[in-house]
């Protein structure tokens, strides 16, 4: 793993951005299980958690992108199990 001098990560080091998508998978699996208001009370605060986990990263527009795509992707695929 490379840190920049900035304590920035690098996103080509990281491409699949496997660590944070495994704790968005984590998240949803839990908000699926909170009843309609909290759940839309968590997921309306959640795009924070993904401007965090992208924001450790030089290219966070890039990385936050892909994020918030896999967090819609995988709450899709929650949701219609």
């Amino acid at each position: 793993m490379t840190t920049q001098p900035d304590g920035l990560k690098n996103l080509r080091d990281h491409i699949d951005l496997t660590e944070e998508k495994a704790q968005i998978e984590a998240d949803m699996k839990y908000a699926v299980t909170l009843e309609f208001g909290p759940y839309l009370g968590y997921l309306a605060h959640y795009g924070q958690k993904i401007r965090t986990l992208a924001g450790a990263y030089r290219q966070h527009e890039i990385a936050h992108r892909i994020l918030e795509r896999h967090a819609d992707e995988t709450l899709d695929r929650l949701n219609n199990a």
